[in-house]
């Protein structure tokens, strides 16, 4: 008699994984001063990172359970390891935000400004100042909604590579 493998082992192992090289990716933009870049490329390597290992939690999984994958395994082991990368990835971020770069969020809030001021010269300067001031006061409201896309985009890659590999 085979037992099925518990899915939380999964998304606990390959969401740590996924935290981990993620936050080594992170410490490398800092050493290259590339700490507030925001270029596509750079997103695109964030995503793919938890995006990779949430694949390989289910791969994994499969040939664990001799084969069989159903496809509301995938999508909890999709939305698993990008829960666990997310709250890692933020218990990280907030250490890194009051440690290592202490005037990050002034810092980002500077450069959102100076773009607006780029994009909209005709701007008057206290909406632009109000907006900056804003962006520090709220800053940590936004972490609710980065661990929402993190769910909503481990539930489609869960869905995606279990509609390619689910087998009952």
């Amino acid at each position: 008699m085979t037992t099925t493998p518990k899915l939380g082992t999964y998304n606990y192992r390959f969401g740590a994984i996924a935290a981990g090289i993620g936050i080594v990716f992170s410490l490398m933009l800092y050493f290259m001063d590339m700490t507030y870049e925001q270029s596509p490329v750079i997103q695109v390597i964030q995503t793919l990172i938890p995006a990779v290992l949430a694949i390989l939690a289910i791969t994994t999984f499969k040939k664990d359970n001799s084969g069989l994958l159903s496809l509301k395994q995938a999508i909890k082991l999709g939305v698993g390891v990008f829960l666990i990368a997310g709250l890692i990835g933020l218990a990280y971020f907030v250490a890194f935000i009051n440690f290592l770069e202490p005037e990050f969020i002034s810092n980002t809030a500077a450069l959102q400004a100076e773009a607006l001021r780029e994009a909209k010269p005709e701007l008057d300067e206290s909406i632009i100042e109000m907006q900056q001031n804003n962006t520090e006061k709220f800053f940590y409201l936004g972490f609710p909604i980065i661990l929402i896309i993190n769910i909503f985009i481990g539930l489609l890659v869960g869905l995606v590579t279990g509609l390619f590999t689910k087998k009952n």
